[in-house]
């Protein structure tokens, strides 16, 4: 039974974050091309059964899609990509949110010094987040890809 648009839309906007699903997706988009919950569990080092478990969820939510089966020892393997389309929209989570958390600013001191209020963004602000992200998106993939060479993985 296919999922229609709208239900996997409602599946993708109650996905409970978790970074094996967040990984699952940064090695599709780095690989660019279609991979295996096995290759996929040999990358994460996840266990397969969990792997294939988030790539199952995230076929669910609309996010990935079976790209290509094969044989491979007498079993079928399937191979998965991500859903081509708006990049917003296959979103796992909200990178602006994301970074609120990390930064510890998703709330702000009361002006009266009573409890800390939750952070309420605008349009203005969200778009200035945003292109914060922007800017260090790539400073972040260069230090890593530097650290990585240097570890000789």
């Amino acid at each position: 039974m296919s999922s229609t648009k709208k239900q996997m839309e409602k599946r993708r906007k109650t996905l409970r974050p978790h970074p094996a699903r967040y990984q699952i997706v940064d090695v599709m988009r780095s690989y660019g091309r279609p991979i295996s919950p096995t290759q996929l569990a040999r990358i994460t080092g996840g266990s397969l059964g969990s792997t294939a478990y988030h790539v199952r969820t995230l076929v669910s939510a609309g996010i990935v899609e079976l790209a290509d089966e094969g044989r491979v020892r007498g079993a079928v393997e399937h191979f998965y990509a991500l859903v081509s389309g708006n990049e917003d929209e296959l979103q796992l989570a909200d990178p602006v949110g994301q970074l609120l958390g990390l930064c510890g600013a998703l709330t702000v001191p009361a002006p009266d010094g009573g409890y800390p209020r939750q952070t309420v963004l605008d349009a203005r602000a969200r778009k200035q987040l945003q292109r914060v992200i922007a800017k260090l998106r790539p400073e972040v993939r260069d230090i890593v890809a530097a650290a990585t060479a240097r570890n000789g993985s």
